[in-house]
């Protein structure tokens, strides 16, 4: 039995030792001898303390009093403490991790530690480089939604003046009119043109205009309500979508825009004047559909233009 026993712990895949009370060595399996290269017949009857330095460590010489004098069981985790146990020669402990479990033992009114190695480096070297992957991989996705999002923003906005584009403009205004006919309220769109724009760029260069079409944006944005969008369709040409109480509110929002235009723009040194043209068009009043809106307004500002510009006015059914 004795030689069928020593068999079964020499072909265990992990580290076995057994120690008495006085740390000596009683039992060495084989894969210790295989993983140490210190052979059974050189250490049994040793000192584990002088076998394995890493037990002269006040917890893990703790850990084997508990479990010789008063039977308690312990288990030591790679992920938290260093290699118990090291190859001949020294190597780094770093580049082992090792399980450990300490068990007491019972012979003869004697009492043992049996101590149990098992190696975990390379699971743990699989787990650190799943790990990396993980990170690698939440970086990525971290990247792609800003990407994303950096793309979404650049499909809708203008690129000069950051407002929606006609794009993003067409999608709340028909969001809009649906909430609006769900709740039987009123809209307004207007159709804002620069007047004399292009003498602008043809004076001081297209630099100049830019820096007006920004300020141009930065009145529109700060005139109208917080809730009302205003868009750059392209050009000198913006639209504005406004939420209003009563159809009259249109025009008191065009006068504030007429006011807001009224002082003159100071750019790169130049003093600029420059005057809108507003075309409004009101839901349910002028119709139902966007494309029917906006064409309403797009007409009431053209007749503003044909009548001397700077101006508002709201759509008729004669504009067309």
């Amino acid at each position: 039995m004795d030689n069928l026993i020593s068999q079964a712990l020499n072909k265990a895949h992990m580290g076995i030792m057994i120690v008495d009370r006085h740390l000596k060595i009683v039992v060495w399996n084989a894969w210790l001898e295989r993983f140490t290269g210190k052979n059974a017949e050189e250490v049994v009857g040793l000192n584990l303390l002088e076998v394995c330095p890493r037990f002269k460590s006040n917890m893990y010489l703790n850990i084997l009093q508990n479990a010789l004098y008063h039977g308690q069981s312990r288990f030591c985790s790679s992920a938290l403490h260093k290699a118990f146990i090291l190859p001949n020669g020294g190597e780094d402990g770093q580049l082992f991790r090792q399980n450990m479990h300490v068990e007491p033992l019972y012979h003869e009114d004697r009492s043992y530690a049996l101590i149990q190695i098992t190696d975990m480096t390379n699971t743990n070297t699989r787990v650190y480089k799943l790990k990396n992957l993980i990170k690698e991989l939440e970086t990525e996705y971290a990247k792609i939604k800003i990407s994303e999002k950096i793309s979404k923003h650049l499909s809708l906005h203008d690129p000069l003046t950051g407002l929606p584009n006609r794009l993003a403009y067409n999608d709340r205004l028909a969001w809009a009119i649906s909430h609006a006919q769900r709740n039987h309220n009123k809209l307004a769109i207007m159709f804002v043109d620069a007047d004399g724009f292009k003498q602008v760029n043809d004076t001081y260069g297209h630099h100049v205009g830019d820096q007006v079409l920004l300020e141009m944006a930065k009145r529109l944005s700060e005139t109208i309500p917080s809730t009302d969008t205003v868009a750059r369709l392209g050009g000198d040409e913006f639209i504005i979508l406004s939420h209003l109480k009563d159809d009259h509110d249109a025009e008191i929002i065009a006068k504030r825009l007429e006011a807001a235009f009224s002082t003159h723009f100071k750019i790169a040194g130049n003093y600029i004047n420059l005057s809108m043209s507003i075309g409004i068009s009101l839901f349910p009043k002028h119709g139902q559909e966007p494309s029917e809106l906006l064409r309403h307004a797009d007409g009431a500002m053209y007749k503003i233009k044909k009548n001397g510009k700077n101006g508002y006015g709201i759509y008729e059914p004669e504009n067309v």
